[in-house]
């Protein structure tokens, strides 16, 4: 797939600034087409609650998700309460907010597994902006309460 337009221009300034692991032959990753991941949450160790009873520990997308899921429904809920609709698709819409999605992570990286030789090697630099270790960072729930309520009827 092309690379959205939204995504364009934060996908290359990750290009041309982050120091961008080893990709011999372009076996590990590629640089164009759609990028992921657009957001991050809290994902390592993050204890659960299934219908009132402690549930297990999740992590990664599994723990990320619902988190963003929670988030969304709760800002829906204030626009409700306001009169306004509910937000449709957020995609191009995150990646237009003034203040960003919360905190952008900045520094640290991502880390993958070697296909060949099962060693554990570093992959994605965070760096200000858009990353693919991070996404637009982790949420914080008043900043994007303060920008999603000024979408109109729908986004």
């Amino acid at each position: 797939n092309p690379r959205p337009e939204f995504q364009k221009s934060f996908v290359d300034n990750y290009l041309k600034n982050a120091k961008m692991p080893p990709n011999p032959k372009g076996t590990r990753y590629q640089t164009e087409g759609r990028a992921y991941p657009d957001v991050s949450g809290f994902a390592a160790l993050y204890p659960t609650v299934v219908i009132g009873q402690p549930g297990a520990v999740a992590a990664g997308t599994s723990a990320a998700t619902p988190q963003w899921a929670g988030l969304i429904t709760l800002i829906n809920i204030k626009r409700f309460q306001k009169g306004l609709g509910p937000l449709g698709p957020l995609t191009q819409a995150l990646y237009k907010l003034q203040k960003g999605v919360g905190t952008d992570v900045t520094h640290g990286r991502s880390y993958a597994i070697g296909y060949s030789c099962g060693d554990i090697l570093p992959a994605y630099e965070a760096i200000e902006g858009w990353d693919p270790a991070t996404g637009l960072g982790l949420p914080n729930y008043d900043i994007l309460l303060e920008q999603l309520l000024q979408l109109g009827e729908k986004n």
